[in-house]
Parts: structure tokens; sequence; C-alpha cells
């Protein structure tokens, strides 16, 4: 469709048009040329990464009922990572403790662990995605190189049998390395990502130690994924 088209089937102004349609590029909707913009080419959408405001606004409740239950495996005086994700950042709201190191690549948990004095609490530091409002690249992975994590909490977007997804391989190399490096392995989803793919698998189930979702879940679901990985819900 024409800009000119969309300005008078709606009202609104050229500027608005505009910006709405880059808005739509940004979702992988559509994608824009000289003038308007057309469909994607093959009929349908690429996957789709959600910003962090986005997924904030996703099923909720079943974010705080997995954040709590989170919350409940991290005790005094464990370092812990915390990953990126809407879920993750609503931990702290659930914890009891009297100290403990921690350990982000999002801004979001940093920000809500920042004037808390129980907390030691380090940010990785790399290249910023605004996106997700996560650090990422060479100078992040380097850093999480060399630590060791007593637990790991990371977020996904998808899971698919034996096989963990997310959005973006930046991100996906950092969550492989701190996985790596900590003694027990926390993979979070809702129920709603089991037997769902997306762009980048960086790790295998089996390797993990714990995977934290919802009550949600239905049994069979629940039934088939324990043959990979122990199951907290």
């Amino acid at each position: 469709m024409k800009v000119s088209d969309l300005v008078k089937e709606l009202d609104v102004t050229d500027m608005t048009i505009r910006r709405d349609l880059q808005e739509l590029e940004d979702q992988n909707l559509l994608i824009r040329i000289h003038g308007g913009a057309r469909k994607l080419d093959n009929g349908s959408l690429p996957f789709l990464e959600l910003s962090h405001r986005e997924k904030r606004d996703i099923n909720p409740d079943a974010k705080n009922e997995i954040a709590k239950l989170i919350a409940a495996n991290i005790h005094d005086h464990e370092t812990v990572f915390l990953g990126s994700g809407s879920t993750i950042e609503l931990v702290y709201n659930y914890l009891d403790l009297n100290y403990a190191k921690i350990i982000t690549n999002s801004i979001y948990v940093f920000d809500q662990f920042k004037y808390d004095d129980r907390f030691e609490l380090i940010l990785t530091g790399g290249t910023y995605r605004s996106k997700t409002g996560s650090f990422t690249g060479t100078i992040a992975n380097d850093f999480m190189e060399t630590i060791y994590l007593e637990k790991a909490f990371i977020g996904v977007n998808a899971i698919n049998d034996n096989k963990v997804f997310n959005a973006n391989e930046d991100e996906g190399v950092i969550q492989r390395i701190v996985l790596n490096n900590a003694r027990e392995k926390y993979l979070v989803a809702d129920s709603l990502k089991f037997n769902s793919l997306d762009f980048y698998q960086f790790y295998d189930l089996d390797t993990a130690d714990y995977l934290v979702t919802d009550s949600k879940l239905s049994p069979e679901l629940k039934e088939k994924y324990s043959n990979w990985v122990q199951i907290i819900n």
C-alpha cells in the first residue's frame, strides 16, 4: 500500500503513517518500500522477537508464579546469575535474604537490585541490546568465562523436545557460557513456550538441571519433558 492511500483511508497525517510503518517493520510484520509498504514475500511471519516492554504484558500471572519459584531456590550467601527476561526481572520482589551476590547482564534486573544493600551486585557490561535490555558480545562473554556460579537462571523463548531456543544468537552465546559455568543450571519458561520453536538453538535441555515453569503446564507436557530435565512448577 502507498502512504498516500493510508493517509486518506485512516484520516491521519503522513508522519503518523510513516512512523507506524517503521514500527511494524521493526516487528517484522511488513517491509517498507519507497512511498509505502508491502507484505512479506513468503506470506508468513519470520520468528518475531518481542521487546522487553511487550513481553511484560504477556501471561503476567504465570510470570509471577515462576518468579516466586526462582526466589525460593536462591539462598543466603550464594553467587547467582539472573539472566534477562520479563519473568526473571520479577524475582527481586520475592527474595527474603540477608545477603547474596547477584550477577546479571540485564539492565532491568540490575535496576531492581541496585538500591538494596543486602545484595552485592555485578553488571557484566558489553554491547547493549535495547530490545531486551541485555548486554552481550565479547566483553560480556569474556567476563562470564572467568566467573564460577553456584546457580544460574536463564530465560528461554522456546523449547522443543531436547532443544532450547531464543531469538538472538549473541544472547544465546552468553547464556550458554553462563550455564556451563554454573554448578546448578536452571532454565526458565512459562507453559506457553513448550513444543515451540525460535530462531537460535543455544542449549540442550538434558544438559540443564532444572526447568522452572508455571502450574498451567499440562500433565502430558510435564511427563514428556521430564524425560530430559527435572521440572519445577
